[in-house]
């Protein structure tokens, strides 16, 4: 094969593009996640975009007595048409119940009896917001103010031009809060997750790699001291990482939050201590760093399209909304949002700070185990 230019060979050049296929065919976890993670990732991207129901649940409390089946049926034929608006009635001994329960977004009180509403003019109604989505809650203030407005005659009575007026009340958030403050908690989940799990595989691949484990292994130190050793060099790294992204969110982009910082820490430490481990334990089966970064679309990309960061789990199609409730992020997720939205403490988010110290747990024995295999 003649060459050219400043003695460029195209023989070898043909002879190392060969060698760097040769490569790559010998490798099949390469080949197989290069080209099965674009089809995993895109049919998990086809099911959420969509079958998932990106939409809000406005509830309302009618008036009592037959008034309240007029209102009842003017306001579903004003809400006809409307895509993404679910309208449900509530009763109203019930109302803050069914907020806290996050069954509804928004609930929209009308007075017990409207008999003085074509004396005065004016039909005073409240809107209250559940408010920890704040995209949510301003989208029902508008369509409220919507709905109000296409009640212009009493019900049930003459026709009468009134005026409406709605009052809002949040039980979580406020009138304050933006869609940053409702991502922020989703995000410093996810960003300590990621890069605790890329920092720790590819550090303990790079220890594999060098014999620095082999050569640990054969010196006093036992198994357990060694794996412990290992875990709190990481952890203390990946914490102080999380703690960055934790005051920077707070104290620099100046997002709003409720809950304790403490009960933060707790939970951004529960799913650290988890993702070095994961770390770890994924490293045992890689021999480069290309492998390692090869397990981020099947472990970690998964849960961040499901994990309540993009859509929330609720909406998700069956099949995708089970498969969120078993990764681990879906919980810190719910956690952060929790406390830094909702202000809850302790009582209210265990569970889910339970299953991520059981995780924790499980990849902290994984990860020992997964030394089991090294030689000496």
């Amino acid at each position: 094969m003649p060459a050219f230019g400043y003695g460029l060979s195209m023989r070898r050049v043909a002879n190392l593009t060969m060698r760097i296929i040769r490569q790559f065919t010998r490798d099949r976890r390469t080949i197989a996640l290069l080209f099965l993670a674009p089809i995993v990732i895109l049919t998990i991207l086809n099911f959420v975009l969509n079958n998932s129901a990106n939409q809000v649940t406005l509830g309302f409390v009618a008036p009592d007595g037959a008034t309240g089946q007029v209102v009842t049926q003017e306001l579903r034929a004003a809400v006809q048409g409307q895509q993404g608006l679910v309208l449900t009635t509530v009763v109203r001994d019930s109302v803050d119940a069914t907020l806290r329960s996050g069954n509804v977004d928004g609930i929209l009180i009308f007075p017990t009896d409207l008999s003085g509403v074509a004396a005065t003019g004016t039909l005073r109604l409240t809107l209250d917001l559940e408010g920890s989505n704040p995209g949510a809650a301003k989208q029902l203030i508008s369509i409220s103010n919507l709905l109000a407005h296409a009640l212009s005659t009493t019900p049930g009575a003459a026709p009468t031009a009134i005026t409406t007026s709605i009052s809002a009340n949040y039980l979580y958030g406020g009138p304050q809060f933006t869609q940053t403050d409702a991502l922020a908690p989703m995000l410093v989940g996810v960003f300590s997750f990621f890069f605790v799990f890329l920092l720790t595989s590819v550090a303990f691949l790079r220890e594999r790699s060098q014999g620095t484990i082999e050569r640990l292994m054969v010196s006093p130190l036992r198994r357990s001291e060694l794996v412990l050793g290992y875990v709190c060099g990481f952890t203390i790294f990946a914490l102080l990482q999380s703690i960055e992204v934790l005051v920077f969110v707070i104290g620099v982009l100046q997002v709003h939050y409720h809950g304790n910082i403490a009960l933060l820490f707790l939970v951004t430490l529960a799913l650290t201590i988890g993702g070095v481990n994961l770390g770890i334990f994924a490293s045992a089966f890689a021999r480069n760093e290309l492998q390692v970064i090869q397990f981020i679309p099947l472990l970690l990309v998964p849960q961040i399209l499901l994990g309540g960061l993009f859509f929330a789990v609720k909406s998700l199609p069956i099949v995708l909304h089970q498969l969120a409730y078993i990764m681990p992020l879906t919980y810190a997720n719910f956690a952060l949002q929790d406390i830094m939205l909702k202000g809850y403490g302790l009582g209210q988010i265990w569970p889910d700070l339970l299953f991520l110290v059981g995780f924790a747990v499980l990849m902290i024995a994984l990860s020992a185990y997964s030394l089991r295999g090294e030689r000496i």
